[in-house]
Parts: structure tokens; C-alpha cells; sequence
């Protein structure tokens, strides 16, 4: 028996230890989560003013925006507290004598049914969503309530209910009620409003009120607590005939800056995958309503007076490019605009830049010394392999400097600095600068400088920022301060946020240089100067193709600003151009920005390593000695290239005959300085009408071999360097190469070879019809002053 009862003890003692270790677990597990734990609390945002910009519904379809309860008026806890529990702050949990009175009032005598819920006892319900109207129900309640106390101080609690008091509809928390009712922060309320909010819970049906009506139950319940609190504070008397006025009410959310608080809002969903559910506070995003207001009204100004040329929709966002903050973000012309689909955020959705791009060509151009600011480059028609891009019109501009060329995004020329290009090259430093969702390098190939890689506003304005920023990336940040109750220190991200994410994706001077190529790029025609007082703007367009896009992004002031034009169902519109359509409203919104005095103009920083220097007015080349005139070119020293001018060149002529001629000292010499243009710049020049004069050549018994080595050697453009050409059994007809070179000048033919084999000999402008057998030939091109190109070619044969 003895043992049997030592048994018994132990297996008493080992039961009471396991409950024990069960209670401190889950104490310990409950205090760590908070009251809060598993409640879903809106999305609530404001921009960096702390204006409400819009209110997202939680999973449970309610309002609730959380405030702690350190940041309420104590009028009003202690009127919340004259009203629903005088004494919480003396019982743990329960009120035993209003339990007892309820008690015997409800079930005793069965009169009207009296509440003895102390704010311990509703925060219970609120948390766990009990069902309180029977007897097993409010047991329940007290139990829950009773450890509530044990796990939690009075502050917490309080802070608890306030969040979670019923007031009227789905909002629930004093915060998510004076945000709602007075469309303002609880602590902006004067004392009537917030007597209104104290006695909303008690009865949230009948006393919630409209826009247009108030009700009597609302008024008069007001009414006995202000008497209540007159007689603890008898100063107040003089508010009694304010307190019989109804309120001033709103009853509705604000809704700004839509497709930028729905984006947020999705990214703080994903975010909350996990199975804890922080209580959330209103998150402060860095949009300044001001520039919102402006962005969005010109915007929609400028849709609705073009809709008649097919112009029915647009997205801007603005980013300060010193901060890295977004100011203002408008992802359609219309949120609610169906016919546009105006839900459908531009910003964050992927779309062909077009031209954008090709600034960052330059950028890396530059780097590797390819070109500096003034370098000319050559706009004719062209292939690369299998692509044969043109420009807008099917026009070429012939020699055209490296700034002009992007400032009039000139195709040709971007293509050949794109071929150029490597390590990174354009692909190479989207990947850097983490564009998402691209492909395969080879799925672009020279065609991504035209727009074949899709990019969002955000990743294009990110980029823009980066050559405002001396050639680092810095994150676009969205919010100016996110933080949790639980939180002790706040994150608010000043200057440049985030500097450990600073990516450089080209140099300081690659990047100032661009900037001043785009400042180049003049305004729309209809645009004021005036409007911007000296202030430096930089921008380019884009136009994909199919013109189902057109875009301008840019700087200003402090701004990087994206415009971007279409249709979110990818119809084309010949409207669609980005210098007519885009531009136009880029210009529209900067101008109203300055005019409001919200821009300033930025101090210029030089970098140390890039110099202006003189180069050849015509070629872009240093002078030579017969440069007729010079110009300043930003140049970066020990990187940018150096060739001298071979454009211009000294001559003698001999004026009996015409010729050329060595002789310097007869009177019959005369010395001119002559332009040498290859020949498929020459041909430019004379089909638009300006025909160049040709150089005299050295007459036929005279010619020296060694008198144009300063001139430029031929160069082949057909056949392609680096493709395998295919002749098929069945169509002799087809199976033919042209031949095909760009000559000096000073070159009236050239000499065709494979190997050693004499081929052909022609005039530049003449392309020679070649038709090999299968096979590997090298195949080489000379012109008559012992200049010439070489390429491989290989032929194969198929049936």
C-alpha cells in the first residue's frame, strides 16, 4: 500500500511539473507574440508628410490601422476609460460586482440586459472572437480575460483594445475611426470628435454615423459622458454648447497615388508569408503629395486634350536622384478608367524601351575608349551579320558626332558601338544593374539596343539616376520610415539610402560625359525655355517598335523624371513617337514642378580626371595642322582615343593639269587643304544633294604607292565578318557573294583577291557580283595606294 501511494505522489508530482513546464512554455511563447499576434492589420499609407493616402482591407474584410497606445490624447484614454472601465487599473481582469449586478439583473430578474465587461473582458473577446451571450460563453471571456492579466501588463492590454474596439461598419481601433470619420490622426480631433469615438463601441450599429446623418443614440450618448467628465473636470463647463453641435463628418478613406500604395501593398503580402502577423503602423512612404498632385493632373490634362490622334493613356514616375526617393508615381491615366484598363500599373510593368538604352552604349563606349564626346561616327546603311537595323525614316546623317548621334538617336551608330562594346557590354551591364526576367544573351543580340529587351519604368529611371550619380546604382527607395510595434529604433533612410548597395556600373567620367551629350538634346518645339531659368535638362526618347510605346525619361533640378506613352492591350499608334508625344508631356510636368518652386538647380561636379579639349570641328579628331577650325570635346585623358583628324589634308595641285603633285617650289604649285571622305560617306553626301568635292588624284604614269598611307584603308561591309554562307545545289542562281567596299577619298578603285587569286577590280561605288565554289578563301581588298582589308569567308555547299 505504501508503495502504491508513493506511486501516486510521484505521478502527481511528475503530472504537476509537466504542467507547469506546458504553463511557462506557453507563457513565455504568449508574452513573445504579444496580444496582437494573428490579428491582420491594414495596410495603411501616407505620403512623406504624413497626408493618408489609401486604406487596404485586411483578410478578415475589416479596417484597422494600428497606433500604439503611447501615441493617443490622454483626454481621450481617460474619457475611454470613464466610459467603458473606470476602475481597470484597480482589478485583474474582472470587475467582481458589476459581474454579480449583470448577473442578477440579466438572469435574475430578467430586466434589460446591463454589460459588466471590463476593457480586459472585451479585449478578449476582440482577440479570440468569442460568443459571449450565454453563460459558458462569458465564463469563457472571464477566463481568457483573467490570463490576459497574468501575461501582459495594463499598458499592453489597452493598447490592445484600442486597436480592436468596434466603431461602426468593418473599421475597428480608435485610429482606423478618426482616420475614417474625420479623414484626420486621432490626436488632431478636438474633444468632441473624440468623446464621439469614445462611445462608439458600446452600441457601433446604431450609433455609427453617415456622411449626411448622425444619429440621436450617437448624440445623446455623447452627451452623458461629457456630463460625466464635466464633473471631474468642471473646466469644460464652457464646451457644453459646442458639445449639442453634430460633428463634422467625412466617412470615407482617401484614395491617392493608387497603382503606388497597390504595388506596396503587394509587396508587403508576399512579405507576410510567414506564420507570424505583425500589427502594422501606418508606413510613411517617401511620395510628396505636392509633386503627386502635379504629376497626375498634367498628366491626365495632357491625355484628354490628345485623345483625338489615339493618345488615351500614360504613366510617369518621379524619382530624386539625390535621395534615390520616388516622389510621385502615376501608373495609368485613370485607376478606375476600364476602358484603358487603367488598373494595369505602367511603372512596375515590363515594356520595349526602344532607344532608351543607348546612352548606356555611350557610357561604356566611353569607358573602353572607343569615342569621346566629339568622336565622329558614321550613320550610313549598314548589316551586322543577320541584323540590318535603320534610323526613323529610313534617313542617314552620314559623319555625325558622337553627342549629336545620341541626342538624335541615331540607330547606325549605336549599333557599331554596341558591336564594339565588351566586357561588359550592354547585356552585361543590365544583368549588373539587376534587370529582371531577361533572356539569354544570345536571344538579343545587336537588336537589344533598339528595345528588344523589355524594362519597367523603375528599372529604366533607376538607370537615368545611376548617370546622375557619377555612374553608381543606388535602390529607388519607396518608403521614408516602415517600422512595427514591437520595433525600439525606427529605419529612416536619409541621403543616399542604402550605400552597402551601391553598384557601379560604368565610370564617373563615362557618366558626366553622358549627362553632357543629353543636355544637348533640345526641347520639344512648343516648349517655353522660360519656364526653366537656365536650369540643366538632359533627356532622351524612345520609340519601340510597331510604335506601340514611346517614352522620354530625363533630368532636372534634383529629378529623374519617366514618361511613358501606349496602350496596355499593345495596340500601335503612328502617335506613338517619343519625341512628338512623350516629350512633350516630360517638359509639361518638369515645367509645372519649377513653376511651383519645387525644383532647385544642382551644383555641377567636374569630375578631376575629364578635360575639354580641341578637336577637329569637322572629324572630331585632334587637329592636324590643316583643321580649318576646332571645337571643345570632353575627352578623358589616358582613355579616351587620341587619332589625329584624316578628314582634312594639305595638297599640292599642279594648276596646268589638275593634278596632284609632289613639287612644292614651282609657280605653277599651289598648297590647298582638301576634305578625304570615304566613299560611302561621299555617296551620302551626293544622293542628299551635297556633293562633295572629290580630291585630285596623282596623274596615272605618277602615282605613289606610298602617298595615301594617311588616308584610310579600304574596308569590307559585304561579305560579313564571322558568317557561314550556305549555297544550296538547287539554285545556281543564288549562289553568288557581293562584293562590297568603303574606300578613301583619295581611292578611284580597288583590287579583289581570295588568296592570291586575282578576283576583280572595280570603283568603290561599284559592288562586284562574285560567284565561288564552295570552300575557305581569305578574301582581300586593295586600293591603288597599297592600303587594304582582309576577312575570312567560308562557303558551304548543301543540296
Amino acid at each position: 500500500m505504501r508503495f502504491l501511494r508513493r506511486k501516486k505522489i510521484i505521478i502527481l508530482l511528475l503530472v504537476l511539473c509537466a504542467a507547469l513546464i506546458v504553463f511557462f512554455i506557453d507563457f513565455n511563447t504568449a508574452r513573445s507574440k504579444g496580444i496582437l499576434y494573428g490579428i491582420d492589420f491594414s495596410g495603411a499609407y501616407t505620403d512623406r508628410n504624413g497626408t493618408l493616402l489609401k486604406v487596404y482591407l485586411t483578410g478578415d474584410e475589416t479596417y484597422r490601422i494600428y497606433k500604439s497606445v503611447s501615441e493617443y490624447p490622454l483626454d481621450f484614454l481617460e474619457a475611454l476609460l470613464l466610459q467603458e472601465d473606470k476602475r481597470f487599473f484597480l482589478h485583474h481582469g474582472v470587475n467582481p460586482v458589476s459581474l454579480i449586478r449583470a448577473a442578477l439583473q440579466t438572469y435574475v430578474k430578467r430586466s434589460k440586459r446591463i454589460g459588466a465587461s471590463t476593457i480586459t473582458m472585451q479585449t478578449a473577446k476582440l482577440k479570440y472572437k468569442l460568443y459571449t451571450k450565454n453563460p459558458a460563453g462569458k465564463l469563457r471571456q472571464i477566463f481568457l480575460a483573467l490570463r490576459l492579466e497574468l501575461l501582459f501588463s495594463k499598458q499592453e492590454i489597452l493598447d490592445a483594445y484600442i486597436n480592436l474596439a468596434p466603431c461602426g461598419k468593418n473599421i475597428e481601433g480608435f485610429e482606423a475611426a478618426s482616420r475614417y470619420f474625420f479623414a484626420q490622426p486621432i490626436e488632431q480631433t478636438d474633444f468632441s470628435q473624440r468623446l464621439m469615438l469614445c462611445v462608439l463601441p458600446q452600441d457601433p450599429v446604431r450609433r455609427c454615423p453617415r456622411s449626411d446623418a448622425v444619429p440621436d443614440e450617437l448624440m445623446q450618448a455623447r452627451s452623458r459622458l461629457f456630463e460625466r467628465w464635466v464633473q471631474e473636470h468642471p473646466e469644460y463647463e464652457e464646451s457644453r454648447a459646442f458639445m449639442q453641435k453634430p460633428p463634422r463628418l467625412r466617412c470615407a478613406f482617401p484614395e491617392k497615388a493608387l497603382h503606388f500604395t497597390r504595388m506596396l501593398e503587394s509587396a508587403s503580402k508576399i512579405k507576410k508569408g510567414s506564420a507570424r502577423t505583425p500589427a502594422r503602423t501606418l508606413l510613411r512612404t517617401s511620395i510628396d503629395m505636392r509633386l503627386q498632385d502635379i504629376t497626375e493632373q498634367t498628366l491626365q490634362l495632357y491625355v484628354r486634350q490628345r485623345q483625338g490622334i489615339g493618345i488615351t493613356n500614360a504613366a510617369a514616375l518621379l524619382v530624386d536622384w539625390e535621395t534615390m526617393e520616388t516622389l510621385a508615381a502615376a501608373g495609368s491615366a485613370g485607376f478606375y478608367n476600364n476602358a484603358i484598363l487603367g488598373q494595369i500599373d505602367a511603372n512596375i510593368s515590363k515594356r520595349s524601351p526602344g532607344s532608351l538604352l543607348k546612352p548606356f552604349i555611350y557610357a561604356l563606349a566611353l569607358d573602353q575608349g572607343l569615342i569621346h564626346y566629339g568622336t565622329m561616327l558614321k550613320d550610313t546603311p549598314s548589316a551586322f551579320s543577320e541584323y540590318m537595323p535603320d534610323n526613323y525614316g529610313n534617313t542617314f546623317k552620314g559623319p555625325i558626332k558622337a553627342w549629336n548621334a545620341l541626342t538624335q538617336s541615331r540607330n547606325i551608330p549605336a549599333v557599331e558601338l554596341a558591336r564594339k562594346i565588351h566586357k561588359p557590354d550592354l547585356y552585361d551591364l543590365l544583368v549588373s544593374a539587376g534587370v529582371s526576367g531577361l533572356k539569354h544573351k544570345d536571344s538579343y543580340g545587336l537588336s537589344i539596343v533598339l528595345g528588344s529587351a523589355d524594362l519597367t519604368p523603375f528599372e529604366l529611371t533607376g538607370l537615368y539616376a545611376a548617370l546622375k550619380n557619377g555612374g553608381v546604382q543606388y535602390p529607388i527607395q519607396n518608403t521614408v520610415r516602415t517600422f512595427f510595434p514591437s520595433d525600439t529604433a525606427n529605419s529612416a533612410p536619409n541621403g543616399k539610402a542604402g550605400q552597402s548597395n551601391a553598384n557601379r556600373l560604368f565610370s564617373q567620367e563615362a557618366a558626366f560625359i553622358v549627362c553632357k551629350m543629353l543636355e544637348q538634346n533640345p526641347p520639344p518645339e512648343d516648349t517655353q525655355s522660360s519656364d526653366f531659368a537656365g536650369m540643366r535638362i538632359g533627356y532622351k526618347t524612345g520609340t519601340s517598335i510597331g510604335f506601340k510605346d514611346c517614352w522620354t525619361v530625363g533630368f532636372f533640378g534634383q529629378y529623374v523624371l519617366c514618361i511613358w506613352l501606349g496602350n496596355f492591350d499593345g495596340t500601335g499608334n503612328n502617335s506613338f513617337l517619343g519625341r512628338t508625344a512623350a516629350a512633350p508631356l516630360f517638359f509639361s510636368i518638369a515645367g509645372r514642378i519649377h513653376s511651383a518652386g519645387l525644383c532647385r538647380n544642382t551644383a555641377e561636379y567636374v569630375p578631376e580626371n575629364v578635360k575639354q579639349i580641341d578637336v577637329c570641328a569637322v572629324s572630331g579628331g585632334l587637329p592636324n595642322g590643316d583643321c580649318p577650325a576646332t571645337e571643345k570635346a570632353w575627352f578623358i585623358p589616358g582613355v579616351s582615343p587620341i587619332t589625329k583628324c584624316r578628314i582634312h589634308r594639305k595638297i599640292t595641285v599642279d594648276t596646268r593639269t589638275g593634278y596632284r603633285t609632289d613639287e612644292r617650289d614651282k609657280s605653277y604649285c599651289k598648297t590647298l587643304v582638301r576634305e578625304f571622305w570615304p566613299s560611302d560617306l561621299m555617296k551620302l553626301f551626293a544622293e542628299a544633294g551635297l556633293p562633295r568635292l572629290v580630291p585630285p588624284d596623282y596623274p596615272d604614269a605618277n602615282k605613289k604607292m606610298n602617298n595615301g598611307r594617311s588616308g584610310f584603308p579600304p574596308e569590307i561591309v559585304s561579305p560579313l565578318k564571322n558568317t557561314v554562307y550556305i549555297f544550296r545545289s538547287g539554285t545556281p542562281e543564288k549562289n553568288v557573294l557581293i562584293l562590297n567596299a568603303v574606300a578613301d577619298a583619295d581611292t578611284s578603285e580597288l583590287f579583289w583577291f581570295a588568296g592570291s587569286s586575282f578576283i576583280a577590280r572595280c570603283s568603290p561605288s561599284e559592288p562586284y557580283v562574285w560567284k565561288p565554289a564552295p570552300g575557305f578563301y581569305e578574301l582581300t581588298v586593295s586600293d591603288g595606294k597599297g592600303r587594304s582589308d582582309s576577312i575570312n569567308v567560308n562557303i558551304q555547299g548543301a543540296n
